[in-house]
């Protein structure tokens, strides 16, 4: 980065300010913002409070209860409620009309200081706002069970507040990265936030356009109002007004032609770029704008569970030792056709299901006399009767005789049926994914005089049951389509979702419409997943009837910082990206973000290396969790010469046949998962394609920290070429609709 020079300015400001460095900021802004991200966090998380009717009840509340409260107290130790909190914080975001009403109403501007709403100070404020207006306006109200009634009344208030409290809670989604936390990146967005107001100085008639670490300082500056009033004017002579009624990102705009500007004088003094990782827009949140899923049947309707029928011929049951990926338990059937005229039958024995088909008893791979039946959910919903019957007579007459009959108790059927949590194979398998392992429906002895000991006589116990990995797994085909050229109109949105790209009408891109089906059929579709390419950014969708449920794209230096521009140690809620080498994908719901995903460029070369370790077979993804946290789910690779399985504790993508498996405990977020899934197939199909399926070496390289900020990544898609044939490292994009083959010994 060049040095700045002590500069002399042309104005009659504070001679003494002559570099960055001397700008003054007479508050801990660092702590200030970490709690200002607190409480903003916080009212995010009630979207009832930006409903119309609540919104103007917490202006309501705020004109005529907290500001009189507050001149009247004149207390800094007491916080308003939330949704009055968000009201005065939008106000205060407007500093001369915040110092303007409030000097014409209360003759002086009334102070606030950002806090941590402690559970202490919270307590405190609801008594002595209760001591003061009793219970005809409670302290805390349920917007989400009541509808507040405002009662005639005028505003003395100037500030259109309504349409501010608006602006400012689509704020918070694009400063929700926990690297907004993190105290090397705040330092660093402190110094930065002195540089823009430096600039500000140098260059008073320009509308200057922060990155949003910088707009993370500059409002929390001004939630202190006499202190930023006092610091600009020592600054600038005059109180810098924070303008957030431009919102207009299209070409030409005042916005976009103001940015250009911002971002060319900061280069021509500082030497450096004003974009920064992890720093830019970051587009609307899906919070509210997707639709929420509340019953799954047509997910579980379509599922097959293997039923099996067998006879135990010693005290032990099934053990389900032997690992399989494939099920060949049903494949040593006896022939019933192979046989000359008047030649005796076999002594055969089959078992059936109330008016199923017969299926004859076999020695399976299990080990055990077997019979084997597919069935679908709407088989579990009637009574079940399983009848053994034996075939006897000469050919081509021959009957069945039955030899016993037994009722399936709907007890043990009940927990398919009504999933409350996963199923336990009966001898207890930790192999998730052994189709060995059953769980028992029904057991019997079967005693010395039993028809069935007579047939075969070393047999003890007669067991029903389905493999429990049927049970606990919903499991889906993806199948994809071919790509077609496509030109975006002003309803993108409806189809892309939400993202950080803007201002896409009339851009042409790649898109196809892949299908999600049940695995064992092509009908009914299940999903759509709408697959758009814009150069190298990647949007998936997940769509039935034109709504979108989930919606997974790219992430790029635009939203992640590089672990340069955190602290060396963080938590996992700060999430960084090297664009050199990792790629990231962020996965959306109707809550918000839902989670992040991220890997090695190097992913599929780093494991062929003879000193790969377990960490290079495998990446992580990151779930953003209801209460806040952030949690860590490991995803592995597995592949040999004949099969590729990428998963984790949650899903399996079965990159040989594109089936994704999802666990049923998490049948909720199911469609976030086959999102991902379907994304995660398509990345990798063509990163493997990229590397293997060419000659001559191609670079992997998107773009390092040191990004144009006429690219893409600076979130304006006009500024570059999203027309063209290849992406990034120029390796023209694979729009591939076979599956992948993963010869590795060929490579």
């Amino acid at each position: 980065m060049a040095s700045v020079s002590h500069v002399t300015t042309p104005s009659s400001n504070n001679s003494s300010i002559t570099h960055p460095s001397h700008i003054v900021v007479s508050e801990d802004l660092k702590q200030a913002a970490i709690d200002h991200l607190a409480y903003l966090k916080e009212y995010y998380d009630h979207p009832e409070y930006v409903q119309k009717q609540a919104l103007e009840y917490a202006v309501y509340r705020y004109d005529m209860f907290w500001l009189p409260f507050l001149a009247e107290i004149d207390d800094l130790d007491i916080v308003p409620p939330l949704d009055v909190l968000f009201v005065w914080h939008a106000h205060m975001l407007a500093p001369t009309s915040y110092a303007s009403d409030c000097e014409r109403l209360y003759g002086r501007i009334l102070p606030s200081r950002v806090r941590a709403r402690s559970p202490q100070i919270v307590k405190l404020s609801e008594q002595l706002w209760t001591k003061k207006y009793s219970r005809h306006m409670p302290y805390n109200l349920d917007y989400k069970t009541s509808v507040q009634v405002i009662p005639p009344y005028t505003s003395k208030i100037k500030y259109a507040l309504s349409h501010a409290v608006e602006r400012q809670a689509e704020f918070y989604y694009n400063v929700a990265f926990g690297h907004y936390k993190d105290p090397e990146f705040l330092e660093e967005a402190l110094n930065r936030y002195k540089k823009f107001i430096f600039l500000k100085r140098l260059h008073p008639q320009l509308f200057v356009v922060p990155m949003y670490d910088i707009d993370v300082i500059w409002h929390t500056h001004q939630l202190f109002p006499e202190v930023y009033r006092q610091d600009m004017m020592a600054n600038l002579q005059h109180v810098l007004h924070h303008d957030d009624t431009t919102q207009d990102r299209s070409a030409k705009s005042k916005l976009s032609t103001s940015d250009n500007e911002t971002r060319r004088k900061w280069f021509d003094l500082y030497g450096d770029r004003l974009a920064k990782n992890g720093c830019m827009y970051r587009g609307k949140t899906s919070k509210g704008f997707y639709q929420f899923v509340t019953d799954y049947k047509f997910l579980l309707e379509c599922q097959r569970y293997s039923l099996y029928v067998q006879l135990i011929e010693n005290n032990n049951l099934a053990t389900g030792d032997e690992k399989k990926y494939v099920d060949h338990r049903a494949s040593t059937v006896v022939s019933l056709h192979d046989h000359t005229s008047n030649e005796p039958l076999r002594e055969q024995f089959f078992a059936q299901f109330n008016n199923s088909d017969q299926e004859i008893f076999a020695r399976g791979s299990s080990g055990h006399m077997e019979a084997h039946f597919d069935a679908d959910l709407s088989d579990f919903g009637v009574n079940l009767t399983l009848k053994i019957q034996q075939k006897a007579g000469y050919w081509p007459v021959n009957y069945f005789s039955s030899l016993a009959e037994f009722e399936m108790p709907p007890e043990r059927i009940l927990p398919i049926i009504q999933f409350q949590q996963a199923v336990r194979a009966a001898n207890n398998s930790t192999a998730e994914d052994d189709p060995t392992a059953l769980y028992h429906i029904f057991e019997k002895v079967i005693t010395d005089d039993s028809p069935l000991r007579k047939l075969l006589p070393n047999a003890n116990s007669l067991i029903v049951g389905i493999p429990a990995v049927d049970i606990n797994t919903i499991i889906v085909r993806y199948d994809a389509v071919e790509y077609e050229e496509v030109t975006l109109d002003k309803n993108y949105l409806a189809l892309l979702g939400t993202s950080f790209l803007f201002d896409l009408e009339d851009v042409r891109v790649q898109q196809a419409l892949h299908i999600i089906r049940p695995v064992h059929q092509d009908d009914p579709i299940l999903l759509n997943i709408r697959h758009t390419i814009l150069n190298d950014i990647d949007i998936f969708t997940a769509t039935l009837n034109n709504a979108i449920f989930a919606s997974c794209h790219t992430l790029n230096w635009s939203q992640l910082p590089l672990p340069t521009n955190v602290s060396d140690k963080h938590d996992i809620s700060i999430i960084t990206l090297n664009p050199e080498n990792e790629e990231a994908l962020i996965i959306k719901d109707h809550s918000g973000d839902w989670g992040i995903i991220k890997f090695s460029k190097e992913l599929f070369t780093a494991t062929l290396e003879t000193t790969a370790t377990d960490k290079n077979y495998q990446f992580t993804l990151y779930r953003f969790m209801p209460d806040g946290r952030v949690v860590e789910e490991i995803v592995y690779i597995d592949w040999d010469d004949d099969r590729w399985l990428i998963g984790s504790s949650n899903f399996v993508i079965d990159m040989n046949t594109w089936a994704i498996s999802v666990k049923r405990v998490e049948l909720t977020t199911s469609l976030q998962y086959i999102c991902l899934g379907s994304a995660l197939i398509s990345r990798f199909d063509t990163l493997f394609t990229e590397i293997f399926g060419k000659q001559e070496e191609t670079d992997l390289t998107a773009t390092n920290g040191d990004h144009d900020d006429n690219d893409l990544l600076a979130n304006d898609v006009r500024k570059i070429n999203l027309n063209g044939p290849t992406d990034t490292n120029n390796t023209k994009r694979v729009s591939a609709t076979r599956k992948p083959h993963m010869a590795m010994n060929n490579v």
